[in-house]
C-alpha cells in the first residue's frame, strides 16, 4: 500500500518472477554443486595424469565462469528488480529483518567471484596444490551462499515461531531449515552433472569421454536419488497448514508435483541414457535434452513452492499482492483508495463517472501480481470468463480466500469490490451476453365448471418449485415433479371421494397417467417429465380428470401448473449456454464438475467425459431423492448452500437466493410481501441452520463451513436452530398466530418439529381436507401469478383460497356460517 504500481497488463508479474527465477536458481544451484564437481575433477585428473581430463577441467572451468558469473549474477540482479518492483513489501520485510544474513551472503558471493576468478585466470600460474586450495574455497564459499539465502527462502514458507518472536534466529532456522539445505545440497549436485554433460561430451580422448560422462550421470543419477529422499524429509518438516496446501488442498500444488515426478523419471532415464557409449553427435543434443529436463525439474519444484505459499508470499504475514494481512480490518472498514498512497486523488471516491478507472486501479493493485490479461500465465479472461455479470464476479470476489484457499480475500469496502467487479466482468468481457432466467408467465383459459355439477377436482403440488438440474455429465436434480389431487362430492355436508375412482393427467407435450390413490382421499403421481421447450414454458399445464374406475366416466376436470423449472442459474457463475433441450448445457456442467475437483480433489470431469455420469446422490444423502449417500459427505443441501453461502453473503434475496433460484420461485401472494429470507433466513443463515444439523452428525465439511459463516438475522450462529432439509421447513402459524393475519413477517429459525406438520402435509379442522387444496402449492399460495390462478379461477371466476370471500359453494354448495376448516377463514 506504501509503494507505486507497476502496471501490467499482457505479461502479468507472475511471468517475469516464474521465468527469472527458474532460470537464475537453476544456475545457481549449478554454481553450488559444479564448484564442488571442478575441484573433484582437477584432483582426479592430477591423481591420474591425465592430461585430457586436466584439459577438461580446465575448459569446464571457462563454461562455469561464464555462466555462472556473467548469467548467474545478472539474473539475480533481474531478481531484485522484478521483486522489488512486483512486491515491494515483502522484499522490504526481507531485507529488514534479515540484513545481517543478506551482508554475509554477499561476503560469500564477493568469496565466491574472487576465488573464482583465481581459480580460473591462474590456472597455468599456481602449482596444482594451491590452486585444488583456491579450488576447495570457491566450493565452499558457494555452499555457504546456498546455506544462508535457504534460510531466508525458507521462512518465506515456513516462518515458525518468527510470527511471535520476530527473531533473525527464529526466521532464519524455521522449520524446513535443515531438510531444505540438504534437498537443494543434493539438487545442486544433480544440476553439476547435467552441466557436466555439456562439456563433457566435447572431450575429443574417447576413454576420458566416456568416463567422465559416466562421473556426471553418477552425479546426476545418485543425487536425484538422494534429493526425493530428502524431498520425503521436507514435506514431513512442514507445519500443518501448510503441509494441507501441499498434499491436499491446493490444486496447483499437486499439478506441479505432477510434473516433478514426470521430470525427475526423464532425468534419470536421460543419464541412464548417457552413460552408454554414444557418438559424439548423439551424445551433445543429447545432454542439451537431459539439461531441459533438469530445468523442468527445477522449475516444477520451485513452482510447487511458490504455490505451497499461496495466498501468500510471506506466510502469514503478508498477501501474494503484498498487502499486509495485519492491514485487512482496517482496509476492509476504510477502503483501500483511502489508504493506498498511489491512489491517483481523482479515484479516492468512487463516482458514476470514475467507476471504471477505480476498477481498473483495484486490479491493478490486488490482482495483477498473479494474473496477466490475455497472457501466456495466470491469464484472468478465461478464469473470469463463466460469471455472467458483475453481480456474479461480485459474490466470487467477496468469497474469495475462503474456499479456494490459494487465492488472498479481496481487500477493501463492498463498493470498491463492486467497482472491481464491474471492470472485470464489463470492461474485460464488453461482450458478454446477459444471462436469460426469466421464468415467463403466460395465461392459460381454466377448465370450465358447471355449478351445478356433482363433484370438484381440487390440485396441488408437493413442492414449491421444483427446479430441475440435470446434464448429460451429471444429475442435481432429476426431472420431475409431485402433483396431488382431492376428488369432493358437493353438498351441503360434503365428502373426499376416496374409492371407486381414478384420476388420470395429460400434460402438455409431456406423458400421461394416472394419479395413485392415497390416505384421507390424496391422489398423487410422481411425474417424470421436463418442461416444455419448444416454445420454453417451464410451468407445463396438466389437465387431470377424475373418472369412475369400472366405466371411465369423467366425474370432474380441471387445470393446474405445477411448479418446475429447468431455469436453474448455474450459468450466472459457471458460464456456458442454455442448452435447447433445458437442461445444463455441456460447457456449464463440466465447469461445474472442474470447481468440485479442485476444492475436492475429485476426478468428476475425467470420469464424466468418459462416459460416467455423475450423480450427486451418490455422495450426498437427499430426502426429497430418498437418497441415502454416504455417511461421512454432507447432505446435497448442506453442501450446495454451504458452499454457495461464502460466496452470496451480505446480500439480499434478490442477490443471493434469485441468483440459483431465478425470480418466480415466490410467485404467490407472499411474493408480494414476502423475500426468501423472511421464511429460510439470509443465505448464511438458512446455510448455518442446515450445517448446524450436519455438524450434530460429525461431518468435518459442516465444521469447516460453518467457520466461514457469520449470521445476519442473529448475532450469533449459536442461536439459529439446526434443521433437516425437506423435513423441517416454516411454520405457516408461526406468523399466522391462530390462523389470524400476521402482525410480523418472518418464519426463520422456528421449524416444523414433523414433517406432517408442515404446509403441504397438513389438513385443516374437522375435515379431511388438506390445506394447500384450497390455499395452492408451497411459494404459490393463492392469488398468484396468471399461469397459476387457473386452477382457483376455474371455480370461483377469481384467484383466491378456496372458501374465501363467499366461495365455500365450491364444495359446500350452500354459503356456511362457521369456519369449520380453521379460525378466521373470511367467510364473508
Amino acid at each position: 500500500m506504501e509503494y507505486p504500481i507497476w502496471k501490467l497488463a499482457t505479461l502479468g508479474g507472475g511471468f517475469w518472477v516464474a521465468l527469472i527465477s527458474t532460470l537464475h536458481v537453476y544456475v545457481a544451484h549449478f554454481a553450488v554443486g559444479g564448484g564442488l564437481f571442478l575441484v573433484l575433477t582437477e584432483m582426479a585428473a592430477a591423481r591420474s595424469g591425465n592430461p585430457h581430463l586436466l584439459d577438461y577441467a580446465k575448459r569446464h572451468t571457462k563454461f562455469f565462469l561464464v555462466l555462472t558469473m556473467a548469467f548467474g549474477a545478472v539474473s539475480g540482479v533481474a531478481i531484485w528488480l522484478s521483486i522489488s518492483l512486483l512486491a515491494p513489501q515483502p522484499t522490504i520485510i526481507l531485507i529488514k529483518s534479515f540484513v545481517f544474513g543478506w551482508a554475509t551472503e554477499w561476503v560469500c558471493f564477493l568469496g565466491e567471484i574472487v576465488a573464482l576468478l583465481v581459480y580460473y585466470y591462474a590456472w597455468e600460474k599456481m602449482n596444482r596444490r594451491d590452486h585444488i586450495i583456491v579450488g576447495w574455497l570457491y566450493a565452499v564459499f558457494g555452499w555457504l551462499s546456498l546455506f544462508l539465502i535457504t534460510g531466508i527462502i525458507g521462512f518465506m514458507l515456513t516462518p515458525g515461531e518468527w510470527l511471535q518472536t520476530r527473531s533473525f534466529w527464529d526466521g532464519f532456522f524455521n522449520p524446513t531449515f535443515w531438510p531444505q539445505v540438504v534437498f537443494r545440497t543434493f539438487f545442486a549436485a544433480v544440476c553439476a552433472g547435467l552441466f557436466g554433460y555439456v562439456t563433457a561430451t566435447r572431450i575429443p580422448d574417447e576413454a576420458t569421454r566416456l568416463s567422465t560422462v559416466r562421473v556426471c550421470s553418477l552425479w546426476t543419477i545418485a543425487g536425484f536419488v538422494l534429493l526425493a529422499l530428502s524431498g520425503w524429509w521436507y514435506i514431513q518438516a512442514l507445519p500443518e497448514p501448510q503441509y494441507a496446501m501441499v498434499m491436499a488442498k491446493s490444486q496447483r500444488v499437486a499439478t506441479y508435483m505432477q510434473f516433478f515426478w514426470i521430470f525427475g523419471p526423464l532425468v534419470v532415464l536421460g543419464a541412464l541414457a548417457m552413460a552408454v557409449k554414444l557418438p559424439r553427435s548423439v551424445s551433445f543434443p543429447l545432454a542439451l535434452v537431459v539439461m531441459l529436463f533438469g530445468l523442468g525439474l527445477m522449475g516444477s519444484f520451485e513452482s510447487m513452492r511458490e504455490a505451497a505459499r499461496k495466498p501468500y508470499l510471506i506466510w502469514d504475514v503478508v498477501y501474494s499482492n503484498s498487502i499486509l494481512k495485519a492491514q485487512v480490518p482496517v482496509l476492509n472498514q476504510e477502503g483501500v483508495l483511502a489508504h493506498a498512497k498511489w491512489t491517483p486523488p481523482d479515484l479516492r471516491e468512487i463516482t458514476d463517472d470514475n467507476e471504471r478507472q477505480v476498477g481498473e486501479f483495484l486490479y491493478q493493485l490486488e490482482c495483477a501480481s498473479c494474473h496477466s490479461i490475455d497472457g501466456p500465465m495466470n491469464d484472468i479472461l478465461p478464469l473470469t470468463a463463466p460469471y455472467a455479470d458483475a453481480d456474479s464476479m461480485d459474490a466470487f470476489l467477496s468469497g474469495m480466500g475462503s474456499v479456494s484457499v490459494y487465492m488472498p480475500p479481496f481487500v477493501g469496502k463492498p463498493d470498491e469490490r463492486r467497482a472491481l467487479a464491474r471492470y472485470i466482468a464489463e470492461e474485460l468481457h464488453p461482450d458478454r451476453a446477459a444471462s436469460d432466467t426469466a421464468i415467463s408467465d403466460e395465461p392459460v383459459s381454466p377448465a370450465p365448471f358447471d355449478d351445478g355439477a356433482e363433484f370438484a377436482l381440487l390440485a396441488w403440488g408437493r413442492e414449491g418449485m421444483h427446479f430441475v438440474a440435470d446434464s448429460r455429465y451429471w444429475t442435481l436434480m432429476p426431472s420431475g415433479t409431485a402433483i396431488r389431487a382431492q376428488l369432493v362430492r358437493r353438498d351441503s355436508a360434503p365428502e373426499v371421494i376416496t374409492q371407486g375412482v381414478e384420476i388420470g393427467f395429460t400434460v402438455e407435450n409431456g406423458p400421461e397417467g394416472v394419479l395413485g390413490g392415497g390416505d384421507e382421499g390424496i391422489f398423487e403421481a410422481e411425474l417424470d417429465f421436463l418442461p416444455s421447450v419448444d416454445p420454453y414454458q417451464p410451468l407445463p399445464v396438466v389437465t387431470l380428470e377424475a373418472r369412475v374406475a369400472e366405466t371411465g366416466e369423467v366425474l370432474a376436470t380441471t387445470k393446474f401448473t405445477p411448479a418446475t423449472s429447468q431455469l436453474m442459474g448455474c450459468r450466472s457463475c459457471h458460464g456456458g449456454s442454455r442448452a435447447r433441450d433445458g437442461n445444463i448445457a455441456d460447457d456449464t456442467a463440466l465447469n461445474i464438475l472442474a470447481v468440485h475437483d479442485r476444492i475436492n480433489r475429485t476426478n468428476h470431469v475425467e470420469r464424466a467425459t468418459r462416459g460416467a455420469k455423475i450423480l450427486c446422490v451418490e455422495c450426498h444423502d437427499d430426502a426429497s431423492q430418498n437418497a441415502a449417500g454416504q455417511e461421512d459427505k454432507p447432505n446435497l443441501s448442506a453442501a450446495m448452500h454451504g458452499f454457495h453461502a461464502i460466496y452470496l453473503s451480505g446480500r439480499d434475496s434478490e442477490h443471493s437466493c434469485l441468483k440459483c433460484h431465478p425470480d418466480g420461485s415466490l410467485r404467490g401472494r407472499h411474493g408480494d410481501t414476502f423475500e426468501c429470507a423472511d421464511c429460510h433466513g439470509n443465505i448464511e443463515d438458512h446455510a448455518i441452520g442446515l450445517l448446524k444439523a450436519e455438524q450434530e452428525k460429525d461431518k468435518p465439511y459442516a465444521t469447516a463451513r460453518l467457520a466461514m459463516l457469520r449470521p445476519q438475522y442473529v448475532e450469533s450462529a449459536d442461536e439459529i436452530n439446526p434443521r433437516q432439509p425437506w423435513l423441517q421447513q416454516p411454520d405457516c402459524l408461526t406468523c399466522h398466530v391462530d390462523f389470524e393475519a400476521p402482525s410480523e413477517f418472518t418464519a426463520f429459525n422456528v421449524w416444523a418439529a414433523d414433517p406432517e406438520e408442515l404446509y403441504v402435509n397438513r389438513y385443516g379442522d374437522m375435515a379431511a381436507i388438506a390445506c394447500a387444496s384450497c390455499h395452492g402449492s408451497p411459494h404459490v399460495i393463492y392469488p398468484a401469478t396468471e399461469r397459476d390462478n387457473i386452477h382457483p379461477e376455474q371455480y370461483m371466476g377469481e384467484a383466491q383460497a378456496f372458501g374465501s370471500q363467499g366461495t365455500c359453494t365450491v364444495c359446500h354448495v350452500e354459503m356456511m356460517d362457521m369456519p369449520i376448516h380453521h379460525p378466521g377463514m373470511g367467510l364473508e
